[in-house]
């Protein structure tokens, strides 16, 4: 099955965005939010690009069963 890219709200810090990337790329959450954190910092674009994901990402409606398996969270 072909995973989608959408939030994974009751995962996630904030708004679940860094989970449902890291579900959508099959890498752990820990990595996406490292990076995020980096370009957030470096770079000051990451909070404005997470917003937007925020507000206009699709959410799953119930977390997806192999997210812990894909994810390692």
């Amino acid at each position: 099955m072909k995973r989608k890219l959408k939030r994974v709200p009751g995962r996630g810090w904030a708004g679940g965005v860094c989970a449902g990337i890291a579900y959508w790329l099959g890498i752990p959450v820990w990595l996406v939010r490292l990076i995020w954190v980096w370009a957030i910092i470096f770079y000051g674009t990451g909070l404005i690009l997470y917003i937007l994901l925020w507000i206009f990402m699709p959410e799953w409606e119930k977390t997806p069963d192999d997210f812990d398996q894909i994810t390692g969270d």
